[in-house]
C-alpha cells in the first residue's frame, strides 16, 4: 500500500488555499490540480509498503509527537518547484509555523529511521500543493500575481494516510492520527 504521513489544514483553510488558487486555474494550462479535501503538508512519503509498516510508523508517529506542543500556522504566497520559471508543482508556501513545522518533520525522520525506514530523498519544506504541471513552464508573472493566503490554523496531529492513485484523482483514506501535546 501507498503511505504518506501528512497534516491537514482544517476544511475552512483548505477551502481559503483552494480558491486561492482559482485565479491560476486556466482551461488552456495541463494541470493536475489537487482536490480541495486532498490539500494537506506532506510531512513524509513513506511510498509503496508492506502492511506490516502501518505499526512501525504508528509507533514513529507517536514517538514524534509526544514530547511536542501544538502550534500555530498561517499560510502564505505562491510559489513551485523546482522554480517560477521551470514549474512543475505549483504550491502555497508557509507564512507563520514553517520552523515548528521543521522540527516536527525532522523529529518524524529521526523517529522513522530508527524504526526501519530508509532515510527521507529531500529535507521537508513546508508547502501545500495545489497543482502538477503536466508540462513544466514558466509561471513567474501568474504566480506573482496570485494574493497571498493568510489563512491561520493549528497543528495538532499527524496523519498516517494510505493513498490509492485513481483515474479522477488520489483517494485518501486515513489510518491513525498522533496528536501533539496541548
Amino acid at each position: 500500500m501507498r503511505l504518506f504521513i501528512a497534516v491537514f489544514p482544517p476544511p475552512g483553510v483548505q477551502m481559503a488555499a483552494y480558491h486561492a488558487a482559482d485565479p491560476l486555474r486556466t482551461s488552456r494550462d495541463a494541470v493536475a490540480w489537487v482536490k480541495r479535501d486532498n490539500l494537506h503538508y506532506t510531512m513524509r512519503f513513506l511510498g509503496e509498503c508492506e502492511p506490516g509498516a502501518v505499526e512501525l510508523a504508528t509507533t514513529a508517529i507517536r514517538e514524534a509527537v509526544a514530547s511536542r506542543t501544538r502550534f500555530g500556522a498561517a499560510l502564505g504566497g505562491f510559489g513551485a518547484f523546482p522554480n517560477a520559471k521551470q514549474a512543475r508543482v505549483l504550491w502555497i508556501g508557509t507564512m507563520q509555523g514553517a520552523e515548528p513545522m521543521r522540527l516536527l518533520a525532522s523529529a518524524l525522520e529521526e523517529s522513522l529511521v530508527r524504526h526501519g525506514f530508509e532515510p527521507a530523498e529531500q529535507e521537508f519544506e513546508p508547502h501545500l500543493t495545489v497543482g502538477r504541471v503536466r508540462t513544466p513552464g514558466d509561471w513567474t508573472r501568474r504566480l506573482l500575481d496570485v494574493p497571498t493566503v493568510e489563512s491561520r490554523f493549528q497543528v495538532d496531529r499527524l496523519h498516517l494516510v494510505k493513498s490509492t492513485l485513481a483515474p479522477g484523482g488520489a483517494h485518501y483514506e486515513p489510518l491513525v492520527e498522533g496528536m501533539l501535546v496541548r
